[in-house]
């Protein structure tokens, strides 16, 4: 007994002193057990000799001790098992051991600096294991309220919480290095509605009883590992409209997820875009934004470019400043005087490019001031900033930046741009917007008894239009397309196929794919099945009679004169009716059946007798 007294109090050796204290604590006792189970679960470690299995306790890492502990607690529903023999609060117990006592060496109290992020944190957001939130509760509480002998962490995170206040996804503090697997445990705080997440946060929850997961939409994150889509609905073709630019060009507001800041939680570090946590960067060799400038934008980026910064919000000017402080790397003039220094960020209070009161108009400039600048106002309104054609050295953009035909000042109406219809030729020329195509033969329409107009295939997109000035300024080609609702067929809604220049489902065509916009040509007196085809599909399918007989009723024109189809052929496309009655256009001149043989339905044509259809 004295050599054992002598032990207890050398502690020069705490891990002989432990393992001597687990005998008497045994004897006093404590269940034995062989070594732990596979599982890690077997809080068993006391050997008949009295001693512990084998790489039980190692200091400092823990041994398999503090992993045993942890797996046991997760596997009993936040109950330890090392309270069976060290007490209900782990401060000796029957075994006679604290967990936070004599000798020196048990938990935190060997770890330099453990109460900094570095340390505790990085522990904390591990695997669960011998860390993990899951190893915090043990001692900290289910809720982290503080019980047993440890503290509470709201005592130095501020919530009760295993991390600091939120937004916790910024250097140092940033939850996107978090072991996935802790989300049991994060969900105590941030289940499905919870308002400790972000608004919209899982946007389309996933179904009841989902196990708590990051990226399952049980917690924050829907489903494909970020924030966001990680396919092309989120980073489309160029030069089409970008959902992630839209998002990171947006106002930003606490908890939002919206604005460059948002943005660089994950792909940036300090005051760059160049992957950060995500490891995705801006102005990776993939070419996203360009490999030379580590930023949050592509290109020139100002009027004239697809991705234009005139659409951004003025909140996201305190990132715009990492790069544009004072006019640096800014294409224009920097402001002059500058701001004085120490001035908040701002994009028109010359801490950026652009001095006090903003520009003189408003940006975008979609009103009717601008839309009735002549030649005589120019001078005075406009030409301190613009010229009408480039060369320019002044801070806005010439005008013929959207008006690429001529100048504004000089072409009437839409000759500026393009031909009404556009046609391809004088005096617009054959360039942007002025491109070639069927427009000609579908504005004839409106003679024929159609309503038609630009309105009708670019809905929304007419002269003065907001969206008018957006396709002017990014210069898309071919123009954006939007049917009416009223030209969906049968079969869904109408779309257009930039790449390929047709258009599908629209009820004009039968539903059918069109030719080239540009290059292609329907005969409608003798192709009729580009159009009309055999069935019920579309609101202009024909199904009637014996038309699938034989090869002579398949052939339209042979029953169908095209001089009294020429009548109502286009009057009404708006309509889901069929023009006619296709009755009225059977026999005469070029066909079977003589004029005025067909009757009630039956006929005598020069192939056959008299046959009722």
């Amino acid at each position: 007994m004295i050599s054992k007294t002598r032990s207890f109090r050398d502690h020069r050796n705490p891990i002989g002193v432990l393992i001597l204290l687990a005998a008497l604590g045994a004897a006093a006792g404590c269940s034995t057990a062989e070594s732990p189970s596979g599982s890690g679960t077997n809080m068993n470690h006391v050997l008949p000799s009295g001693g512990s299995v084998s790489g039980w306790l190692v200091l400092p890492s823990g041994g398999s001790h503090a992993s045993t502990a942890t797996l046991d607690y997760i596997a009993n529903g936040g109950s330890s098992g090392c309270a069976q023999c060290h007490g209900s609060d782990l401060s000796g117990g029957i075994s006679k051991i604290s967990c936070f006592g004599n000798p020196a060496g048990c938990h935190h109290s060997p770890v330099a600096n453990w109460a900094t992020p570095a340390v505790h944190g990085a522990t904390a957001k591990a695997a669960p294991g011998s860390s993990g939130f899951a190893s915090c509760q043990i001692c900290h509480g289910k809720n982290f309220s503080g019980v047993l002998t440890a503290r509470a962490c709201e005592d130095c995170h501020g919530v009760p919480a295993p991390h600091p206040p939120g937004p916790w996804r910024g250097s140092p503090y940033t939850h996107a290095d978090t072991n996935t697997s802790n989300a049991t445990v994060c969900a105590q705080c941030h289940f499905t509605g919870s308002p400790n997440n972000p608004a919209n946060h899982p946007s389309t929850p996933a179904p009841a009883g989902t196990a708590p997961g990051c990226f399952n939409s049980t917690l924050c994150h829907g489903e494909g590992g970020v924030p966001h889509p990680v396919d092309n609905t989120w980073v489309t073709t160029s030069p089409a409209a970008q959902p992630h630019g839209n998002a990171a060009k947006a106002a930003p507001a606490p908890g939002s997820t919206t604005g460059f800041l948002y943005c660089k939680t994950c792909h940036g570090t300090g005051t760059n875009f160049a992957g950060g946590v995500s490891g995705v960067s801006c102005t990776n060799t993939a070419g996203c934004h360009g490999a030379t400038v580590a930023s949050p934008h592509a290109g020139q980026w100002r009027t004239g470019d697809t991705y234009v910064h005139t659409t951004t919000a003025t909140g996201n000017a305190e990132v715009c400043a990492y790069c544009h402080l004072n006019g640096a790397n800014s294409p224009i003039a920097p402001p002059s005087p500058p701001a004085p220094l120490g001035t908040a960020a701002g994009c028109f209070n010359s801490t950026l490019c652009h001095g006090s009161g903003g520009v003189a108009h408003p940006v975008p400039y979609n009103d009717s001031s601008h839309y009735t600048v002549t030649s005589g106002t120019f001078p005075g309104s406009c030409s301190t900033c613009h010229d009408v054609s480039a060369p320019s050295a002044k801070a806005g953009p010439v005008c013929q930046t959207c008006h690429v035909a001529a100048s504004p000042l000089a072409a009437a109406n839409c000759t500026s741009c393009h031909a009404s219809p556009p046609n391809g030729g004088a005096p617009a020329g054959a360039v942007y917007a002025n491109i070639a195509g069927a427009h000609g033969v579908h504005i004839a329409m409106a003679s024929a008894g159609t309503p038609i107009s630009c309105d009708t295939c670019h809905n929304g997109l007419g002269a003065n239009t907001l969206n008018h000035y957006n396709a002017a300024k990014s210069r898309v080609s071919p123009g954006d397309v939007a049917f009416l609702a009223t030209y969906n067929a049968e079969s869904g809604a109408s779309s257009f196929n930039p790449a390929g220049l047709s258009c599908s489902n629209v009820s004009c065509h039968g539903g059918q794919a069109t030719p080239d916009w540009q290059t292609g040509a329907i005969n409608v007196n003798t192709q009729c099945t580009i159009c009309h085809s055999q069935g019920t599909a579309q609101f202009n399918s024909y199904n009637s009679g014996a038309h699938g007989v034989n090869s002579d009723h398949s052939d339209c024109t042979n029953c169908h004169n095209t001089t009294t189809l020429a009548v109502n052929h286009f009057t009404n496309l708006g309509t889901t009716a069929m023009e006619g009655p296709a009755s009225a256009t059977i026999g005469g001149a070029g066909t079977f059946i003589p004029a005025g043989n067909y009757n009630a339905g039956s006929c005598t044509p020069s192939c056959h007798g008299n046959e009722t259809w």
